[in-house]
């Protein structure tokens, strides 16, 4: 196996360690496709989804106006979810320092915390920092710690989660992010569909900031948008999201980051969609996953030439680095990622940014990757094809088992302080 299963982001760099990142936003329009007319409100609440509960953040409804303080008094009365944001191992940049970092971080605790007035939707993100970093405009070498908020565009029943990695060609991402300055936090809009693909979008309304307490040594970043702008509607009783972190101190920029998997944000008065719930719950109910001891033996017997993994070591670069996989990836993308790895084309981290000038920009107006540097291949018909191969016929018992392994790459409990 190989090339499938990088659920992970790089690009960032220009963004978060240089003055491109902007508190003003460009005034294009998103062009983010609505996911479909919003339902009418519930007038019973619905309880968090059952095997989904653990993957999902209720957010509290509270009188309106949504503060815009990340100090605010409200974010300390709601509940906070504890969930993994794990180093992107994959990932490396042009700088042996910041390389040898990464190779040393362990997994983050990350709270989460949200609410709404009914008319705009806060997700608080708070992280331990042990030290509080701020870029400044004239140190090319001093990184600001920082946090994305990243929401897909279209999501729902029949509609499979973007790439994590900001998002894919065909299932594109909202991003929003910020970075400690001097005076505050910097921030930007943008969409993305994949790797090295962020533009700068106006996605209408959004307010945000950052803030250190020393005493407790941790950062709180605040996201404030409206439920509905721009053609993005979150008007649904499970959104999916995923944030990021970085940590200045330890050189962190670009795709160097501590990054979270697909989550659900539980907005008790829409009714949830029990298809796309369904969905959602594959590998988390009993039973469906398999022993992981059978699949570590399948996967190692399979994929270990191509893929790292645990103690296995491939080559760099040939295939994604799965080392922390489980704490990034769903169930549902490890399984689709054996059976059908052309579904997702996953870019490859191409830290030098090869382009090929030649080609067609893509749908955000980004370049396209040199072909001599990423994980696919392309047909006489231009369409792209993994180069993994498919496992379609692979038996569902040992596709189960393999994702139960994978499943335990790199997911330490928070705070366990071990290397992913």
């Amino acid at each position: 196996m190989k090339a499938r299963f990088l659920p992970e982001a790089r690009g960032l760099a220009a963004l978060l360690a240089t003055g491109l990142l902007a508190t003003t936003p460009s005034p294009a329009p998103a062009q983010a496709q609505p996911a479909g007319p919003a339902p009418a409100a519930a007038p019973a609440r619905a309880a968090v989804p059952g095997v989904l509960a653990a993957e999902t953040v209720l957010v509290k409804e509270v009188p309106a106006p949504l503060p815009s303080d990340p100090a605010a008094a409200l974010w300390d009365s709601l509940p906070a979810t504890t969930m993994v944001a794990s180093p992107q191992v994959t990932i490396r940049l042009n700088d042996r320092k910041a390389n040898e970092a990464l190779a040393k971080a362990a997994n983050r605790p990350v709270r989460v915390r949200a609410a709404t007035d009914g008319e705009a939707l806060a997700v608080i993100v708070e992280w331990p920092d042990a030290t509080e970093s701020r870029a400044t405009p004239d140190e090319t070498d001093v990184y600001g710690d920082a946090a994305a908020l990243q929401l897909p565009l279209r999501f729902g029943a029949g509609v499979r989660l973007p790439y994590v990695g900001m998002g894919d060609d065909e299932q594109p991402v909202a991003m929003y992010l910020q970075r400690a300055a001097p005076q505050g936090a910097v921030s930007r809009q943008a969409i993305g569909s994949g790797f090295g693909t962020l533009q700068r979008k106006d996605l209408g309304g959004v307010r945000v900031g950052m803030r250190y307490d020393a005493g407790a040594r941790a950062w709180r970043a605040l996201f404030l948008r409206p439920l509905a702008a721009g053609g993005h509607d979150l008007r649904r009783g499970l959104v999916p999201f995923s944030v990021a972190v970085w940590d200045g101190a330890g050189l962190e920029r670009g795709g160097n980051k501590a990054l979270g998997g697909w989550k659900l944000l539980r907005l008790e008065r829409y009714p949830v969609d029990p298809t796309y719930q369904a969905e959602l719950s594959w590998g988390h109910a009993p039973g469906d996953l398999g022993d992981p001891r059978r699949g570590q033996e399948l996967f190692e017997g399979a994929c270990t030439v191509c893929h790292t993994a645990g103690a296995q070591r491939a080559a760099p670069g040939l295939a994604p680095d799965l080392s922390a996989i489980g704490a990034i990836a769903t169930p549902g993308y490890l399984r689709d990622s054996i059976l059908a790895p052309s579904a997702v084309i996953v870019p490859s981290p191409n830290p030098a940014q090869h382009q090929d000038r030649s080609g067609k920009p893509g749908p955000t107006g980004a370049w396209p990757a040199d072909e001599g540097y990423v994980w696919h291949q392309r047909g006489p018909d231009g369409k792209k094809t993994s180069t993994m191969p498919e496992y379609a016929s692979m038996p569902k018992e040992d596709v189960a088992a393999i994702v139960a392994y994978l499943r335990t790459l790199g997911a330490e409990p928070p705070g366990a302080g071990s290397k992913p």
